[in-house]
């Protein structure tokens, strides 16, 4: 069986880690303080100073309670919304090239005059709705996420594609 390079160095970190572990617990329980047998067990506690016996007692890690997660229909609708962005980015900058024929109506002429802060615009729009997806999603409200993301795509649809009609049919000249 032929290994992936990763596995090459993944595999020894992770047996020493295991290993490095194991021996750590085992030197603790060595070197433990064994309860004494003097007083009954059910007068014991923790750290007890008036019996003079400390007990080993295990100790786990709350558990990290996760919420639900994406699933495929979530993420077709967070990636519709995302190629409707760059789509967007696109017919944009196609008709900020012809500015006798278009200009923009809704943002302002620096951020789309400007190429790198009109992309990172949209990339942050890209990103702020997947966060506000995904909040919604962890936090029960899936189907106000659904129909949010439904409206949000819906209309992105309909202002792309009237944007590519414009193009492809530029009003006459003045």
């Amino acid at each position: 069986m032929k290994l992936p390079c990763f596995a090459l160095v993944f595999l020894p970190v992770l047996s020493l880690s295991v290993a490095a572990r194991s021996s750590a617990q085992t030197a603790m329980l060595v070197n433990a303080p064994t309860p004494s047998t003097e007083s009954s067990s059910s007068s014991l506690q923790p750290g007890d100073p008036v019996n003079g016996a400390m007990g080993v007692y295990p100790v786990q890690a709350p558990a990290q309670e996760k919420g639900p997660r994406l699933h495929a229909l979530d993420w077709s609708l967070i990636g519709a919304a995302a190629a409707l962005r760059a789509l967007d980015y696109t017919s944009t900058e196609s008709a900020m090239a012809q500015p006798q024929l278009f200009h923009e109506g809704v943002l302002p002429q620096k951020l789309v005059n400007n190429k790198a802060a009109f992309a990172v615009f949209q990339a942050d729009t890209v990103a702020i709705n997947y966060l506000g997806y995904r909040l919604l999603v962890r936090h029960h409200m899936r189907s106000l996420a659904l129909v949010s993301q439904y409206v949000y795509v819906g209309a992105m649809t309909f202002q792309v594609a009237h944007n590519y009609q414009l193009l492809g049919n530029p009003p006459p000249a003045k």
